[in-house]
């Protein structure tokens, strides 16, 4: 796992918006791990819980900061106000993976890759989790 891959693509989508940046959690990163095995010993792509990151791509075709990158280039679709009227799409699904990144109140992430079923699936946990309703983005 390339942690520092992986702190240096968070904090650079937080870097642009002025939220501190995340530190790396041994046991977030735990957690994200066993998901990620999960996923890749079945093929599915589900969610775990709040405070979670997904993403997945053909199996050695990305990086993990290009797995990242996924999420941070919903910011096209983000616009700043009070959650979840936080996309220009009227959906806030088209932007919760970047909001999740750079959630003001997140101090923490930890992240499991995997691979299975021909995909890798990279999971972050993050903490406090981001995306609750009534609350500023940043």
């Amino acid at each position: 796992m390339k942690i520092k891959a992986i702190l240096a693509e968070h904090n650079k989508y937080r870097d642009e918006v002025g939220v501190p940046p995340l530190r790396w959690s041994k046991k977030l990163a735990a957690s994200a791990q066993k998901w990620a095995n999960h996923l890749a010993a079945t093929g599915t792509f589900d969610h775990s819980g709040a405070g979670e990151n997904l993403a997945s791509g053909t199996a050695g075709a990305y990086s993990v900061t290009q797995l990242i990158d996924l999420w941070g280039h919903e910011k096209k679709n983000f616009k700043n106000g009070i959650f979840p009227d936080v996309s220009t799409t009227g959906h806030w699904e088209n932007v919760g993976h970047y909001t999740q990144v750079v959630w003001r109140k997140t101090t923490e992430v930890g992240c499991g890759l995997a691979s299975g079923h021909g995909k890798d699936f990279l999971v972050c946990h993050y903490n406090p989790a981001g995306n609750f309703i009534g609350q500023k983005v940043f």
